[in-house]
């Protein structure tokens, strides 16, 4: 990738969420369409001007005016600025892009994805609009987190922005009974958030740690708030904290993958997870069970494991037990036998695995393909493990990804040492 179009993802990453958000608190949720294309027009003119002109010396900045030009273009054609109110615009620019300022301005990106958020929408719907306006994914990386095809998405998504238009919704943080209603749908958005960047998408890097140092930054955001402070909302900063306080040891000096039983221990963020532990004690506070105070709980037992082999699986075990009940979905079914499998040997966890083939949700799911594949492998049945390891590459998976499948392949399909011969 040329440099010029490297530092354009880069910028895209960091700040196309905020451009958005600030362009929304300006021309209201309604115009979200014609935000987003103004601000992907905005890096298009970026992309075919810089090369030639230089990176101007502020290009966040130069990309929000554009964005807020082509905008305006675009509104003053439609003949739709009866409803711009230009003091408006000049208290949003004094706004910034995102941050809340000292006097505790309320901050636009929280404020777009509680748009997003509305309860109106179906729970996913409300996470893969937020992915997509707040954080700049693709209809290809939402598919993925979702399990789903980039069309399906696509078209879910313009029907949540037509429903967003039909709203008529103000930008504003809610407050009452309202917050507690998009409360929930906020939480799942900013843990797809997490989820996106911790594997990141085909083709990319084992991860995309501005993805998730952005959604913590969000969820510490919501335990800061005094009416977002709750239990769930302790829950998932913990097992974001616990999560990312590995990420330095989860790839290699050439970015290659490294599984969690072979990670270097002390290389681990020690003040990330003593920040989980804080969060989690905060989590306690809640009157309800919910699924992210299990994942927490899962999370904190790999973290407080000084030794891989000091693991308490049957704890992880029972931990997953309560979470099928309150989330029988087929990834947490996975995540419980490969959890069987530690606990109680590789035949039990293939017999829980075995019993999810055919799932739907599972079938281009790769690491469901390379569980089945590492099992089989552990048992003895190579032949097996391979086809199921080809399955994997078949799986959207990203570069890291790619590279450890293939080793496991050719490991199952290296031929067996010749026996010693008999005297």
């Amino acid at each position: 990738m040329p440099a010029a179009d490297h530092e354009l993802a880069t910028l895209f990453r960091h700040e196309a969420g905020s451009i958005c958000a600030w362009l929304v608190r300006l021309l209201g949720p309604a115009r979200l369409d014609l935000i987003e294309d103004a601000v992907q027009d905005a890096f298009s003119a970026a992309l075919a001007q810089w090369p030639l002109e230089g990176t101007p010396q502020r290009p966040a900045a130069w990309l929000a005016i554009a964005a807020r030009n082509k905008a305006l273009d675009r509104l003053k054609r439609d003949m739709k600025l009866d409803s711009l109110d230009t003091r408006n615009e000049a208290a949003a620019w004094r706004l910034g892009f995102s941050n809340p300022d000292e006097t505790g301005k309320p901050d636009d990106t929280l404020a777009l994805m509680f748009v997003a958020c509305h309860p109106a929408l179906s729970p996913e719907e409300q996470a893969m609009l937020t992915l997509q306006t707040v954080c700049g994914f693709n209809a290809r990386e939402i598919a993925r987190s979702f399990l789903s095809t980039p069309e399906a998405v696509t078209q879910r998504l313009v029907r949540a922005k037509r429903r967003i238009r039909e709203l008529g919704l103000s930008f504003e943080i809610p407050e009452g009974a309202r917050l507690g209603e998009r409360l929930p749908g906020l939480l799942n958005a900013i843990y797809l958030l997490f989820n996106g960047g911790y594997t990141a998408a085909a083709g990319e890097p084992l991860m995309a740690q501005e993805l998730c140092l952005e959604a913590l930054r969000l969820a510490t955001l919501l335990t800061r708030h005094a009416a977002t402070a709750t239990g769930e909302t302790h829950a998932l900063a913990a097992l974001m904290c616990f999560h990312h306080a590995r990420a330095a040891a989860r790839t290699g000096e050439r970015g290659d993958l490294v599984l969690l039983a072979d990670q270097d221990r002390s290389r681990w963020d020690q003040g990330l997870i003593a920040q989980g532990f804080a969060h989690l004690r905060g989590a306690m506070s809640s009157t309800a069970l919910t699924p992210l105070h299990l994942e927490a709980g899962i999370a904190s037992v790999h973290a407080g494991a000084r030794r891989f082999e000091d693991t308490d699986w049957a704890a992880l075990s029972r931990y997953y037990g309560t979470l099928l009940e309150l989330k029988p979905t087929a990834v947490v079914q996975l995540n419980a036998a490969i959890a069987c499998a530690y606990a109680h040997g590789p035949a039990a966890g293939l017999t829980q695995l075995d019993a999810l083939a055919g799932t739907e949700r599972l079938t281009h799911y790769a690491l469901y393909h390379a569980a089945r594949g590492d099992l089989l492998q552990k048992l003895g049945r190579a032949a097996h493990a391979g086809d199921s390891l080809r399955r994997a590459l078949e799986c959207p998976v990203n570069g890291a990804e790619r590279e450890y499948l293939t080793r496991k392949l050719r490991a199952c399909e290296a031929p067996a040492p010749a026996s010693p011969a008999l005297n």
